[in-house]
């Protein structure tokens, strides 16, 4: 037998101990066997993560008609938790769907059905206005569970929910991070989600309109956020060239919601996009040129987590200035040496938030 490597046997390892840590069963419940653990409270449909995601009734008549003539439904994923309960980690809307039709869905009105390819006749019918035997066919309709025995823990939950999103909607990175907000502090997620409509901070923001409708605005404003408490230890990462930027903005604000000052964060945040549309416009966070003095290209993010952070770390002394003085300061601030060399290109992305934040924090000061 050949003798494993030193790396071999270090991986083989990693993975005995990730699959002791994650255990997973899986067999096909019926519907109505489904109903009853729901009835039961022994199913949790509706984890805070999933709660921003809605389907509308195209897409709920597109499964029930799928159920009615027998197309596979993609598993349901539920996580167990040390009471045996499950909660639905991927596949909310599928099962929500079949308890709203057939009236058992908890604050839910019955499902009114629309027009459909194969079924026609469904439209604008309900539950009662199927035949008996139709009926019974559906609730004997099975669904494969997948069972996830994991940590009794919200973080673990939504580790499961990021890798499993594969519904019928494609969310953004920054959809998932939603999730994330609204399971662990629901009233972070509400006042990131307020700010996000400040009309001073959207009238600096230079982005397509598919840009905003994926809430790339709300990870500009965790960016912002993270940068502004400074309370990053880079030493924790174990080679900062490699973190992936999604995973540092999750850890991050994971340390931060319920310890930052978000009061304090709210009124810094307007005051520091009051001066900026005083100042620049949308002009903001374009980069600027000093040998052709000119702001140029398009929305620029590290530029936007180096101004925003600068100037909300000394908004007090930024206020007193003046328009003119700061965009002569904002200009400036290009020719600083150690912002030129982290905005060269190659420069990895958390090394370049590092690195542009401490200059222009100091810069400001």
């Amino acid at each position: 037998m050949t003798e494993l490597t030193e790396n071999q046997i270090l991986i083989k390892n990693e993975v005995d101990l990730a699959r002791q840590n994650i255990k997973t069963d899986g067999y096909s419940m019926s519907i109505g066997e489904l109903i009853n653990l729901y009835q039961d409270d022994e199913l949790n449909l509706d984890p805070a993560f999933q709660r921003l995601f809605r389907w509308n009734d195209e897409q709920k008549t597109k499964l029930i008609e799928s159920i009615l003539i027998g197309i596979p439904i993609p598993e349901i994923f539920v996580a167990q938790k040390s009471d045996a309960t499950w909660h639905v980690v991927d596949g909310v809307q599928r099962l929500s769907t079949i308890f709203q039709l057939v009236g058992v869905l908890k604050n839910s009105k019955e499902l009114c059905m629309s027009s459909s390819k194969f079924i026609p006749s469904l439209e604008n019918k309900t539950w009662k206005d199927l035949p008996l035997e139709v009926q019974r066919q559906f609730k004997r309709a099975k669904l494969k569970m997948n069972i996830i025995l994991t940590q009794n823990s919200d973080e673990a939950q939504y580790e499961l929910f990021q890798r499993l999103n594969t519904g019928g909607t494609s969310l953004s990175d920054q959809e998932v991070r939603n999730c994330l907000m609204l399971m662990l502090k629901p009233e972070f997620f509400e006042k990131i989600n307020n700010l996000k409509e400040y009309v001073n901070f959207k009238a600096c923001l230079k982005l397509e309109p598919h840009q905003f409708e994926k809430d790339y605005h709300m990870e500009l404003i965790l960016r912002m956020f993270i940068g502004y408490f400074n309370k990053v230890d880079y030493k924790k990462y174990k080679s900062l060239s490699s973190v992936k930027l999604n995973d540092f903005i999750d850890k991050e604000t994971i340390k931060l919601i319920n310890e930052a000052d978000l009061d304090t964060f709210e009124s810094i945040f307007h005051k520091t996009f009051d001066v900026l549309k005083n100042t620049l416009g949308d002009k903001s966070f374009i980069k600027y040129y000093p040998e052709q003095d000119t702001f140029k290209g398009a929305f620029n993010v590290s530029v936007f987590e180096m101004i925003t952070v600068g100037i909300s770390s000394n908004i007090d002394k930024i206020e007193q200035i003046g328009k003119n003085q700061l965009q002569t300061d904002i200009k400036s601030l290009y020719n600083e040496p150690a912002i030129d060399k982290a905005l060269e290109r190659g420069v990895k992305a958390i090394i370049r938030f590092r690195d542009t934040t401490e200059a222009s924090r100091n810069y400001f000061s």
